[in-house]
């Protein structure tokens, strides 16, 4: 059944009508996270509207972060939108959560080293103490979407009772702790040009435009838990903040 919407004696703007009706589509699960929309003749036919309706329609969806425009695909709904849950302003995962496309598979490494003078500083720790670093590579299919480089201090991992060889237990825990719903952070997101071994990583051009979230995290008793640096690339994300004047 069409769902047809009369030119003539309408009240509310029809492009209006026709960005309400695709919210609550979204709001029902009829188009899930990555998953695209019809094409805009299509909907213009289903909704019996002009294409300028329409479009007015796709811009409101895409000003509020609910759908993604993107070149030879068309109009993407985005994984990280549910007109309920919080933006970048709650403690989460940011490449699993802002990806315009569903991460459908991680693939995470672990080494060990002697903390630098920086994460001495940002973690608190002894010269002598050893800093777990944990390499996780975020992918859409087959293609990268996401880098993260993960520092925590190995007596961490080693209070959680850790299984280091086996690596979903690793991004199980990191993941964990990031919804603990506990933490506080010192964020900055910033915008920096591939390096080789990021462009390496992330299979794109070097000097492409990344977006980088750095931050460290804390308990309520400031103890330093971890500090980790995300890279994303600038045209697979829309990051919602939410903010308010107070």
């Amino acid at each position: 059944m069409k769902n047809v919407i009369q030119e003539k004696n309408v009240k509310i703007p029809l492009y209006v009508t026709v960005y309400e009706t695709i919210c609550q589509w979204l709001k029902d699960g009829k188009y899930k996270p990555g998953d695209k929309l019809p094409g805009e003749n299509v909907l213009a036919e289903q909704f019996q509207v002009s294409r300028g309706t329409l479009r007015q329609a796709m811009l409101l969806l895409q000003e509020d972060g609910l759908i993604g425009n993107h070149q030879g695909k068309g109009n993407i709904v985005l994984s990280n939108q549910d007109l309920q849950r919080n933006g970048l302003e709650k403690v989460g995962n940011p490449i699993v959560d802002f990806c315009v496309e569903p991460i459908d598979r991680v693939v995470t490494t672990i080494g060990f080293q002697p903390p630098t003078q920086k994460h001495q500083e940002v973690l608190k720790l002894r010269p002598s103490s050893i800093v777990a670093v944990i390499d996780i590579t975020y992918f859409h299919q087959d293609s990268p979407v996401g880098f993260a480089m993960v520092y925590m201090p190995h007596e961490f991992l080693d209070k959680g009772n850790v299984d280091l060889e086996d690596m979903d237990s690793v991004y199980a825990f990191y993941m964990k702790l990031l919804s603990s719903g506990s933490l506080y952070s010192d964020t900055r997101l910033r915008i920096v040009h591939a390096r080789e071994r990021l462009a390496e990583i992330l299979a794109i051009p070097e000097g492409d435009p990344l977006l980088i979230l750095e931050e460290e995290l804390y308990t309520e008793y400031d103890t330093p838990v971890l500090s980790h640096k995300m890279y994303m690339g600038a045209d697979l994300y829309e990051i919602s903040l939410k903010r308010k004047s107070k």
